[in-house]
């Protein structure tokens, strides 16, 4: 007998859930229950996590996250935003519980239950915090922000509203520039609670930038600006982050290698402008079919998908320390840039394209994967009798 517990003990007891991390590319966050039994294992759970609970100042900052996870999925979890289903209800005996140990042992049991559902919900979310709450870069962020966008301030003209890039006879007329401010902690946490990876991935456009040009053909000249005035580091962009649904680049190469065989010297600028935005725009076909490609590939909502060229950089940052202004520190940090004409910026204030739209699903897909137990649990318990019911009246 005891050669048999042994055996079971150390081969045919494994914890599948948390070995499914490494073995089929699944995020934490994504599985069912942990595997903490007891509180001493607690204990030693969290301190490899990287808090030491038996320090009261670590265990009062582990209660403040769980709190700060309570608080978000109240204000932005609880209610379907598609409407389908009741407003969830955090029960009691978890809601006012900050005692993570408690709950790491919940979220480890067995046996289905509401309580083991809504702990892993919790952690979940406390998860996701934790990482934005010791994100290192959020200490510079000042700094980050003032690097990259006096790059683009430098160049960037103002005069009654109107902007231009450059000052000199190459300058380009701008409907629009816009930095886009920093991401809050909330849209922060929301956007990796729906991201696959969840912590792990990367978040490329906590800061950026957005052009509205007035051509396709401006946008073109924008980019060669950049190019020529070194705005942007090309060497540093992400090639996987790169999208354009809006230039159709081959037939622009055919158009140029086609006015080189022209005799220009009786065309004006407003000529070859003319010539080239012609060749610029994407067939209705090819242009709905590079969307849906970045749409799949890059897992966003069709609602959030307009024409644009968009594609994210790292600027190489340098920090000074600020208890000796002899050390500095340099790091490399991403931030996004948009290019799009004046018809798709129209395009983006319309319903298929409308921020509303993409939040909405943002915060369904969020919602699903935090409350995944939880809804399974209710489905199956708490609502069978209303839904029953309301197939009855049918």
């Amino acid at each position: 007998m005891e050669n048999r517990n042994a055996i079971e003990k150390n081969f045919l007891k494994f914890p599948y859930e948390l070995f499914n991390v490494v073995f089929s590319q699944r995020s934490f966050i994504d599985i069912n229950r942990l595997n903490v039994h007891d509180e001493q294992t607690a204990i030693s759970y969290m301190r490899n996590y990287g808090y030491d609970i038996i320090n009261p100042l670590m265990k009062e900052k582990v209660a403040a996250i769980l709190t700060e996870a309570k608080s978000f999925i109240q204000t932005y979890l609880l209610e379907d935003p598609e409407g389908k289903e009741p407003r969830l209800v955090i029960p009691p005996d978890i809601m006012y519980n900050d005692n993570i140990i408690d709950l790491l042992i919940k979220a480890s049991e067995k046996e289905e239950s509401l309580a083991q559902a809504w702990s892993c919900a919790i952690l979940r979310v406390a998860h996701t915090i934790t990482h934005v709450e010791n994100d290192l870069s959020k200490l510079f962020m000042p700094g980050v922000k003032r690097q990259i966008f006096s790059r683009f301030m430098e160049h960037l003209r103002e005069k009654s509203g109107e902007y231009t890039l450059g000052n000199d006879e190459n300058k380009i007329k701008l409907k629009m520039f816009e930095i886009k401010s920093e991401k809050t902690r909330e849209s922060l946490i929301l956007k990796l609670l729906h991201k696959k990876e969840n912590v792990a991935a990367d978040v490329f456009d906590r800061i950026g930038v957005r052009i509205v040009t007035y051509s396709k053909l401006d946008v073109i000249l924008v980019l060669k600006y950049f190019s020529r005035n070194h705005v942007i580091s090309f060497a540093n962009i992400k090639p996987s982050r790169t999208r354009n649904n809006l230039i159709n680049v081959p037939r622009f190469l055919e158009a140029i290698e086609e006015l080189k065989a022209h005799d220009l010297t009786k065309w004006t600028e407003e000529d070859v402008s003319e010539f080239l935005e012609r060749y610029l725009q994407l067939p209705p076909e090819e242009k709905e079919k590079e969307t849906q490609k970045i749409i799949a590939e890059n897992n966003l909502y069709s609602s959030t998908q307009y024409s644009s060229v968009q594609f994210t950089s790292r600027q190489l940052i340098t920090i000074f320390d600020p208890f000796d202004r002899k050390k500095t520190y340099q790091f490399f940090f991403p931030f996004e840039i948009q290019i799009l004409d004046e018809e798709s910026f129209e395009e983006t204030r319309m319903g298929r394209a409308s921020h509303e739209e993409y939040k909405k699903s943002q915060l369904s897909a969020a919602r699903k994967r935090v409350f995944l137990n939880v809804l399974r649990y209710q489905r199956r318990h708490l609502w069978k009798n209303d839904y029953n019911g309301v197939e009855d009246e049918n």
